[in-house]
């Protein structure tokens, strides 16, 4: 027997085909582009685990809302009360072994005014902690993000104390042993020369 799918309805799947296509192509965009000097919202999507969930779990609303089959609808309606059941637990897991909003521990605008900004961010600390260390040139959504240095947490010898601008052309990196880095910047925000520990 099938059931009667109102214009609403339609609509809703409707919409929830094109946001999982959208998340879907959101994933595949941030891992293709994200390079140095690539816009810096590239960068902030290249998280294909967390997008492709969000495209699958809209893709199943989706089909529940769209059915018109009894049995499709049940298995369906299965499916999210499964994915509800391990995804709620699931949450904090992921979120330990691959923080997607990593926490900022500097966030330093220029100097001079310029829409430039010294970034220093870690991922989660507890299982394989990154510390990223990069300029944000421009404004959002046209910033371009380019990468000064990247190391694991594990690493004892590296880490940063301080994070500044020296002038609105160098910015100026403290190491855990006190010692001071500065390295220049070009004027579209490029680091001129290699962060040396």
């Amino acid at each position: 027997m099938d059931v009667r799918i109102g214009p609403a309805r339609r609509r809703a799947a409707g919409g929830l085909v094109a946001l999982a296509g959208a998340l879907v192509g959101a994933a595949i965009v941030g891992r293709l582009y994200e390079r140095p000097g690539g816009l810096a919202v590239l960068a902030e999507l290249n998280s294909p685990l967390l997008l492709g969930s969000l495209a699958v779990l809209a893709l199943l609303v989706a089909g529940f809302l769209a059915s018109r089959r009894p049995a499709v609808r049940k298995a369906l309606g299965a499916a999210l009360v499964a994915v509800a059941l391990l995804g709620v637990p699931a949450v904090p897991v992921l979120h330990l072994a691959r923080d997607p909003f990593p926490s900022l521990q500097y966030d330093v605008p220029a100097p001079d005014g310029s829409p430039r900004r010294l970034v220093v961010e870690r991922t989660s600390p507890l299982v394989d902690s990154v510390w990223q260390v990069y300029v944000d040139q421009g404004r959002f959504p046209a910033a371009r993000r380019w990468p000064v240095t990247q190391y694991r947490d594990d690493d004892w010898s590296k880490g940063i104390l301080g994070a500044q601008w020296a002038n609105p052309d160098t910015i100026r990196l403290i190491d855990l042993d006190h010692m001071v880095h500065e390295i220049p910047v070009s004027a579209e925000g490029r680091p001129l020369a290699p962060m040396d520990w």
